[in-house]
């Protein structure tokens, strides 16, 4: 309880300290970083600026690394690293050179301690990324379900082909990490035949209907339907011939509908449930939960809501989807220093266990 004879003026600063300090924790990050350069003979102000930019990167690098390798996907990623951490270093609003001089190995060394934006350099990688094409797809169950068990498995085997060629993951239902969206195709193939001049003729027609559903929720991302139809007795020529020209009209459309809604999303605030099991006691999980905070950028607040038996489950508000937050705790420090195992990734939901 308050005491009567506290000032006003003194709660208000009291609530004021409190208020920045927790603004403090979510859009910025003091950390330590040292940079080095080669000593350009009668350049000292040259070799100074590189180090410090070089100090300057490292830092950037310290706090999102885990968050880029999480949503990077790119041939050359050593190159990809270098001009996000290069670019992103004006998110660097304030730091102090701790030291600088000449190391024991000849090279000019600057040591700061640099205050960084996290919030603004995580929209700035967003950029980078989207402009250099450079983000990682989602990954992507099929799911076809069809009145003719061969039209289904041509179905599936060039969506999936689709999917594979353009940078998607596809995964089936049996591993850890589940997908954040199902691609699901209804498929009916009909088949009549009619006589003309004593000559029967066959006549086949191909329907599909594909949903892409974000396997959170459900929600429909983009529905399409397509019918073609074609004549001819030779069955498995025909189903195969039908069912190309309707998936090429169907992707067409289902790929930029996928990315655009992935684009957006994998940066918008959500609610994630995270559970550790295997934690020794209260203590363990209260440290568990700061450790978080440190090492995940995408990483809005944590909040642990419940310890029993061994096991912990945490309310995080995190700027991605599940898989992405168990690709960033495992790219980070935390998978060694607590020895973490993945359990599952399942809608909005992430298993770990301690060893």
């Amino acid at each position: 309880m308050l005491e009567k004879n506290i000032p006003i003026s003194q709660l208000i600063i009291v609530v004021f300290l409190v208020t920045c300090f927790g603004l403090t924790n979510v859009q910025a990050k003091i950390v330590t970083a040292k940079g080095i350069s080669d000593v350009v003979d009668g350049k000292k102000a040259k070799t100074r600026s590189i180090a410090l930019n070089s100090a300057k990167r490292a830092a950037v690098e310290q706090v999102a690394g885990a968050f880029v390798q999480s949503r990077t996907s790119v041939n050359d990623f050593t190159f990809a690293q270098d001009k996000i951490y290069s670019t992103s270093s004006g998110n660097i609003s304030s730091y102090t050179v701790l030291s600088e001089g000449i190391n024991n190995f000849g090279a000019y060394e600057v040591e700061i301690e640099a205050d960084v934006d996290v919030q603004e350099l995580l929209m700035d990688i967003k950029s980078i990324l989207k402009v250099n094409g450079w983000s990682r797809k989602p990954r992507v169950t099929v799911d076809v379900h069809s009145n003719n068990a061969s039209i289904g498995n041509v179905l599936k085997s060039l969506f999936t082909s689709k999917l594979n060629r353009n940078g998607f993951e596809v995964f089936d239902e049996s591993k850890k990490v589940q997908a954040g969206f199902v691609l699901g195709i209804n498929a009916d193939f009909l088949t009549s035949t009619s006589d003309y001049q004593g000559v029967s003729i066959a006549s086949n027609s191909l329907s599909i209907v594909t949903n892409i559903t974000r396997t959170d929720d459900g929600q429909v991302i983009a529905s399409i339907s397509f019918e073609d139809s074609k004549a001819g007795s030779n069955l498995a020529k025909v189903k195969q011939t039908l069912a190309k020209k309707l998936v090429n009209k169907a992707w067409r459309n289902l790929k930029t509908k996928i990315l655009d809604f992935w684009q957006e999303e994998q940066y918008v605030a959500r609610s994630v449930y995270l559970e550790l099991e295997q934690v020794e006691n209260y203590q363990q999980a209260q440290a568990f939960s700061q450790s978080l905070k440190q090492s995940v950028s995408g990483l809005l607040d944590v909040e642990l809501i419940k310890y029993n038996q061994q096991k912990s489950q945490f309310l995080l508000k995190y700027k991605g989807w599940p898989e992405q937050l168990h690709d960033e705790i495992f790219a980070g420090p935390l998978k060694i220093d607590y020895k973490l195992e993945l359990v599952s990734v399942n809608a909005s939901h992430v298993i770990l266990k301690i060893n």
